[in-house]
């Protein structure tokens, strides 16, 4: 475990924070060259690497049967069934509320301007696996989608070697209503969600956590679908003081910590009351639970102002606050995917089932994006009424103005409207 003593210099301490692991070598050429095999020889091209990469040889039909869905559910551990449908009521819930509405409007000239809001035709939905088995990932990014209106729902996740998804990813999907599941993981999996194969739907949009070589792919493909972001490690920030639980706090950030791939937690312990007990507490927890507490670091902060100006530059993908005042600090946050007010809010209950979405900015990207939503499964359409007198009180304006960008048709457009 790292220990770092903060000198008042956020951006090093930041630069500390984030220093990481190299990429894989030649990341962006080996990507690119599955997503050119996909596009080019489709569903070939997927079961090659497929076979290649996860040891699955993929039938001739590889898509995962309705019944094998069905069957997964039907086999779930009732507690576990139970606790998926509250999470997947709780998420519903609170997508719900983002929920946009089409508007109009008439303004001074007499023309009527509005906004119509269109769900996307279709989503893929990446859900990690490998040796995982993730069905939140499914209830996260498959029920946003869902009240957005989005007419086909795709899910991709690493086939396990029998073939098939892992049972959770199988029964997540039954459980919302899901029949598309493809047993396809890793850039292929995004190359036949981008461009389709006679298999696998081509989709609108691609969301979804993922590796390195996911995320790689994602960004190869943006432009020929929108994508929800570009994912990295998993990370946590934590504010803390002297009425901090040493125990809680280690068990927080080491969750965050057990995530791997180069996921990372910090404690900003405001006043530097905490530093020798929660180092004890997370070598102890570490050691219990046998997980490795290297991307785990404390950083003594002289008072809120400075822990703040750290989350300011970090901008995390998670935050909690465990001071006295956590509530007074929320209008102060400016750059974070979600925060957790107070010292019960951990991160772990909306990691599954407090509500909000665990599809979150990371790696700095909360300074300019936010986390999964409604609106990331929906189009905005302008809409544009004239009447007589709405067409010629603006043709003047704007035949002036296209004159004058040297766009003479555009502007007898306008004129005849005048007439």
């Amino acid at each position: 475990m790292k220990l770092l003593v903060m000198t008042g210099d956020a951006p090093a301490i930041v630069a500390e924070l984030r220093r990481a692991s190299p990429p894989p070598p030649d990341l962006e050429s080996v990507v690119r060259a599955i997503i050119d095999d996909v596009r080019a020889h489709g569903d070939d091209a997927v079961r090659a690497h497929t076979r290649r990469l996860d040891g699955a040889d993929l039938p001739e039909r590889y898509a995962v049967p309705a019944a094998d869905l069905e069957a997964a559910l039907a086999g779930l551990d009732p507690d576990l069934r139970a606790a998926l449908e509250l999470a997947a009521a709780n998420i519903r819930a609170y997508h719900e509320r983002e929920m946009p509405v089409a508007w109009r409007r008439r303004l001074a000239q007499g023309q009527v301007v509005g906004q119509e809001i269109v769900p996307l035709a279709s989503a893929g939905l990446y859900v990690p696996g490998g040796l995982a088995d993730y069905p939140s990932s499914v209830l996260m990014t498959a029920i946003p989608a869902q009240v957005a209106g989005v007419g086909r729902l795709v899910v991709c996740s690493p086939a396990r070697g029998g073939g098939g998804v892992a049972s959770g990813v199988a029964a997540a999907a039954a459980l919302l209503g899901i029949g598309d599941v493809l047993p396809v993981g890793g850039a292929q999996a995004i190359a036949a969600l981008a461009f389709g194969t006679a298999t696998v739907p081509r989709c609108d949009v691609i969301v979804g956590p993922g590796n390195a070589y996911v995320t790689e792919a994602k960004r190869q493909v943006m432009g020929e679908v929108r994508v929800d972001g570009l994912a990295g490690p998993s990370e946590v920030l934590i504010i803390a003081d002297e009425s901090g639980r040493p125990d809680w706090l280690a068990a927080d950030l080491l969750a965050q910590a057990e995530h791997g791939a180069g996921a990372s937690a910090a404690l900003l312990d405001v006043g530097g009351t905490l530093v020798e007990r929660v180092v004890a507490e997370v070598g102890r927890l570490a050691a219990e639970l046998g997980l490795d507490a290297d991307r785990v670091a404390i950083v003594s902060c002289a008072d809120r102002a400075a822990a703040l100006a750290v989350v300011d530059a970090f901008a995390p993908e998670h935050l909690e606050l465990h001071t006295a005042d956590a509530d007074a600090l929320v209008p102060l946050v400016r750059n974070a995917g979600a925060v957790f007010v107070g010292p019960l809010a951990a991160t772990a209950f909306a990691d599954y089932a407090a509500g909000t979405n665990h599809v979150l900015p990371t790696g700095g990207s909360a300074r300019f994006s936010q986390g999964l939503s409604v609106v990331g499964f929906q189009k905005r359409v302008a809409v544009v009424e004239l009447d007589g007198p709405a067409a010629r009180a603006l043709a003047r304006p704007v035949a002036a103005i296209a004159e004058a960008e040297g766009l003479r048709s555009h502007a007898r457009s306008a004129r005849l409207r005048a007439d």
